[in-house]
């Protein structure tokens, strides 16, 4: 048997408070219901009137017009470059026709959006929303100076032209993106998935040749003899690169001494280990120092494009591209202005 309940026994005050909260209630599951309606309706409207994604008055074009004449240090972190060798690189690619200014997008435009994306490594979506354009024209742009800068490398990466200009080969591993079923041969020693990119450098700290695409399980030898077989990597008559203990030692590839210290961090642990123990260790030392030009050059280029610390989401192809372009435009940097920060 239930029993009614009679709010004349409550006191006044708890019966307002209730009647209150029923009310407040009452009008919070109205306001869900006209939230509702309205997402609907705003749902169907959507299919009929296209509502534009990328609104914000500060255009990309002025963005890169208030850099380009702003502080050098802005457009140097906007563009790992100083704004003298952005618009030399631009003026390079327009002279050459592999970028032209559209109705739309400016060739500074397009040249800044590669520029910030490889730079920083970041997504399309946020290169989207940094220039204010859809993602398939970024897309589309992107791709088109890289294809323009890579088709700068016979110019900017190539053997020395004298025979007595000789350098250092190396390997470094790049982090990059692939399919499940590639990634065992594409993780490293390290742990992660990479590609094995194989350079030249002279003493100048330029690349000399550049190979990209290999796994990253790859041995640094493998890569090494594909290139001089396949590659179209040569080596100057009577001439050598540094190569560290992982590479064979031949009339053309110079190794050190094995069994004996080699890295420069073993001679400068103190002045004890600065002392060399013989002429085979006193060799390696020179070589190490010598070498270390790969190491350093690496090391510049790394810091210069975030593209190449971290992996992107980009197709393999486009991933091995970018490091290509990374190189060129380092080469572009130290020939026409030498010393970089």
């Amino acid at each position: 048997m239930t029993t009614a309940i009679n709010h004349q026994s409550f006191p006044s005050p708890i019966v307002a408070e209730l009647m209150t909260f029923l009310d407040e209630e009452e009008d919070y599951w109205e306001e869900v219901q006209t939230l509702i309606f309205e997402e609907d309706n705003y749902s169907f409207q959507s299919t009929l009137y296209k509502r534009p994604c990328r609104t914000r008055p500060f255009t990309g074009h002025q963005l890169i017009h208030d850099i380009l004449r702003g502080h050098p240090d802005r457009g140097y972190q906007y563009f790992r470059m100083t704004n003298t060798m952005f618009i030399r690189l631009r003026a390079e690619l327009v002279g050459r026709g592999f970028i032209e200014s559209t109705r739309h997008l400016t060739a500074e435009e397009q040249l800044g959006i590669f520029l910030f994306g490889i730079g920083h490594g970041v997504a399309n979506k946020v290169l989207a929303e940094t220039f204010q354009h859809s993602g398939e024209t970024i897309s589309r742009h992107f791709n088109n100076v890289l294809r323009g800068v890579v088709a700068l490398r016979q110019e900017y990466i190539q053997p020395p032209a004298s025979n007595n200009a000789i350098g250092a080969i190396d390997g470094t591993h790049i982090p990059v993106v692939v399919r499940k079923s590639k990634q065992p041969r594409y993780r490293c020693r390290k742990g992660f998935t990479s590609q094995n990119m194989m350079a030249a450098c002279s003493f100048d700290h330029q690349f000399l040749f550049v190979c990209t695409r290999w796994e990253g399980s790859a041995a640094d030898m493998r890569v090494l003899r594909w290139c001089c077989e396949s590659g179209g990597f040569t080596v100057p008559e009577g001439k050598f690169y540094l190569v560290d203990s992982g590479y064979a030692n031949t009339d053309r590839f110079l190794a050190p001494y094995r069994g004996e210290r080699y890295h420069l961090s073993q001679f400068a642990v103190n002045a004890h280990a600065r002392r060399h123990r013989g002429p085979k260790d006193l060799y390696n030392h020179r070589h190490a120092q010598l070498r270390n030009v790969i190491e350093k050059a690496f090391g510049i280029l790394k810091r210069r494009f975030k593209v190449l610390r971290q992996a992107t989401p980009f197709p393999y192809k486009v991933q091995c591209r970018i490091a290509i372009a990374c190189c060129v435009i380092h080469n572009f940097i130290k020939r026409h202005q030498g010393t970089d920060r």
